[in-house]
C-alpha cells in the first residue's frame, strides 16, 4: 500500500515504479491540488493506493475510514484499470483520495465496496 500524506511523499511516490496510467492521475491530481491552492498536500489530502495483497480491512485502516460502510463519497471513478474515490472529511475540505486498481489480484470485498458507489 502506498500512502501519500505530503507533497514531499508524492513526489517520492512519482519517482518510484509507478504504473503510468496510476503516475499521471496522481500528477493530475497533485497539480489540480497544489497548484490551484498552493497549499502542501498535507492540508489538503490523503492519499491511499491500494497494492496487490491489500486487503478491505488494511485500506480501511490506513485511509480512517470504514469504506465498507456507506460512505457519503464525493465520487467514485473508473480510469482504465483504476477505481478513484475521493470522500470529504471535514468542513475545511480535507478528504482522503483512494486509487484501487481493479483487477483479479485485488480483494473483491474492495471492489465491491467501491463499486457500489461508481
Amino acid at each position: 500500500m502506498l500512502s501519500i500524506r505530503s507533497s514531499a511523499d508524492m513526489e517520492e511516490a512519482l519517482g518510484s515504479l509507478l504504473d503510468p496510467a496510476l503516475r499521471a492521475l496522481l500528477t493530475e491530481r497533485r497539480d489540480q491540488l497544489v497548484e490551484n491552492t498552493g497549499l502542501d498536500l498535507a492540508d489538503l489530502v490523503h492519499i491511499v493506493v491500494a497494492q496487490r495483497g491489500d486487503t478491505l480491512a488494511a485500506v480501511e485502516a490506513e485511509a480512517g475510514v470504514p469504506i465498507a460502510e456507506d460512505l457519503p463519497f464525493e465520487w467514485v471513478q473508473r480510469h482504465g484499470r483504476w477505481l478513484e474515490a475521493v470522500v470529504i472529511l471535514s468542513d475545511d475540505g480535507f478528504g482522503v483520495a483512494l486509487f484501487v486498481p481493479d483487477c483479479v489480484t485485488t480483494d473483491p470485498a474492495l471492489l465491491l465496496a467501491l463499486l457500489a458507489h461508481a
